[in-house]
């Protein structure tokens, strides 16, 4: 979280829209560290919303992801929305009016959250859950080498954002003053992280020397780490303003 034009607390009602918190609310592939979506704003369920209907358009079509999230109450009621299936409701007589279709969790779709516990500022404890799959979630883990559902490769990433984008360091005076140049430069940024940037975790074992990889090779969008030029020259079609 960072914010822009003023901290909230310094935000007057007609004010709180375009200022004070923001986040960079992000869904990360926890093998490649890919980027997959990204939605700037407020943390809200309709933002919250946003961010997994981009993340599943993005997807292979029918894939059913394993998801990992923290415990904001938003995200349970949008991957249902997102992923759901709908049936027909069971009818009660031959003259009954039909009925609104119900929304169920689709079978294969594996979710847990990180829910962490604070006392004053410092961390007490961090519960984690399986909300749905537990068969699913354990087998993911031993693919990925996790003892536990967690969400450190959002944190990691989170870090990264920080470390590169002077806007979203917690004390600075380099802080956004408009929504939109905040929304560019996180864009920005991601971009970069995706294609541009190696990441230390990627390294293929394939040499003795091992090869320096970007999210998107990992991913597979890519054969090599593009140069910054590279980037800025590729031709976009569609995308977020």
């Amino acid at each position: 979280m960072e914010f822009c034009q003023k901290k909230q607390q310094r935000c007057r009602d007609e004010e709180t829209a375009a200022a004070g918190d923001m986040w960079d609310h992000t869904a990360v592939t926890a093998d490649s560290k890919l980027v997959v979506s990204l939605v700037v704003g407020k943390r809200t369920h309709e933002q919250t919303k946003a961010l997994v209907h981009d993340a599943k358009r993005r997807l292979r079509p029918g894939h059913l992801p394993v998801i990992f999230t923290d415990a904001y109450e938003g995200y349970e009621s949008a991957i249902l929305e997102a992923f759901g299936r709908r049936y027909p409701a069971p009818a009660h007589g031959p003259t009954s009016r039909s009925r609104r279709s119900i929304l169920r969790w689709p079978q294969g779709l594996a979710y847990g959250q990180v829910k962490k516990h604070y006392k004053g500022r410092g961390l007490e404890r961090v519960e984690v859950r399986v909300l749905y799959g537990k068969a699913r979630v354990k087998h993911v883990l031993a693919l990925l080498g996790y003892k536990q559902v967690n969400t450190s490769v959002v944190e990691r990433h989170n870090g990264t954002s920080r470390l590169r984008n002077q806007r979203k360091v917690r004390k600075t005076l380099a802080f956004s003053k408009v929504p939109r140049y905040h929304r560019w430069m996180s864009w920005l940024a991601v971009g970069l992280y995706n294609f541009c940037r190696e990441h230390s975790s990627l390294k293929s074992i394939q040499t003795t020397q091992g090869q320096h990889r970007s999210p998107a090779m990992a991913a597979r969008l890519t054969d090599h780490i593009w140069t910054i030029r590279e980037w800025l020259l590729y031709p976009v079609i569609g995308g977020q303003g």
